[in-house]
């Protein structure tokens, strides 16, 4: 007591650096975003800082920028601060997987989310892409829709790569037939926009759009807006959308939810699994991805 009260006096600190030498854990573990924008990722976080704070650590993010080499540079930040397990989301303009192979091959525990390298033997966390799309398309195609778009992402993105795939196959379960030109990707707002401005200066306009996040949704959005058009009654909007950004818009987005959140949470928790396991030298499980299934949530756009 009477050391803890001078401690007290002395607004003294444990150095943290110093007793992660000692434990050999640094009661840290480090989560590299793509970018931490809009409302998909910052909800991440949320769930993440959750579970980290429940088992006791601390939470070092930083971000790619959308950038290979800064994700490189971001992996070796995170190892010389000693983390004791990495959480992480793909750049987009990630092609070579070597700095996660070489993470692995140290046996640091390594977690994806969201966006995930299929061909890696790791545990990943991310929704149901395929299931979600179909699930944002059936309420077009219920309401009489014929002519329905979509606005895409980056499409070496797997995640960008399933929903598209979900799109068509909600479309052809629905004898639908499938026009390309209604088919467009938007990798900024900017570019969004600009291409659903071209869809709907076309002669036969799309009757609904299918936006894939909200960062496409914005572009999708701010085009409409332009051109005058009433949603639902001229257009129909559907998208995946955090409930935040889904109804900041008037009307409020019909959307997939794309849980954040929960996506956080979970990928916290298989990565604090994993660290105990190597902290206790007991062998890793099989890697495992787990699919979450996004919600529809009805609003006033389809």
């Amino acid at each position: 007591e009477m050391v803890k009260r001078i401690a007290g006096d002395l607004s003294y600190m444990p150095n943290v650096v110093a007793s992660s030498l000692r434990l050999k854990k640094s009661k840290t573990i480090g989560a590299i975003f793509p970018e931490i924008s809009y409302f998909f990722f910052p909800s991440v976080i949320h769930g993440i800082e959750e579970v980290a704070h429940q088992m006791g650590y601390n939470l070092l993010i930083v971000q790619s920028n959308e950038s290979y080499e800064r994700e490189v540079e971001n992996l070796n930040i995170l190892m010389s601060n000693k983390v004791d397990g990495i959480l992480l989301s793909v750049s987009k303009n990630t092609r070579n997987f070597d700095h996660f192979r070489h993470i692995m091959g140290m046996n640091l525990p390594l977690v994806f989310f969201d966006r995930i390298v299929k061909d890696l033997p790791a545990d990943n966390v991310l929704v149901d892409d395929i299931s979600g799309a179909i699930t944002a398309v059936n309420p077009l195609l219920e309401t009489g829709k014929k002519r329905i778009a979509i606005c895409n992402g980056n499409p070496n993105l797997l995640i960008s790569q399933n929903r598209l795939k979900g799109y068509r196959t909600a479309l052809e379960a629905g004898r639908i037939p499938i026009d390309e030109k209604l088919i467009v990707s938007g990798e900024t707002p900017l570019e969004a926009e600009a291409e659903t401005l071209k869809l709907l200066n076309m002669a036969s306009p799309p009757d609904a759009i299918f936006a894939i996040s909200d960062l496409t949704m914005t572009g999708v959005m701010k085009a409409i807006y332009q051109t005058r058009l009433r949603i639902p009654e001229d257009i129909a909007v559907i998208g995946f959308c955090e409930e935040i950004f889904r109804t900041m818009y008037n009307p409020a987005l019909t959307a997939i939810q794309p849980m954040g959140f929960e996506i956080g949470k979970i990928a916290a928790e298989v990565l604090f699994e994993k660290i105990s396991r190597t902290q206790e030298n007991k062998p890793q499980e099989e890697p495992r991805t787990i699919y979450l299934e996004g919600h529809l949530v009805k609003g006033e756009s389809t």
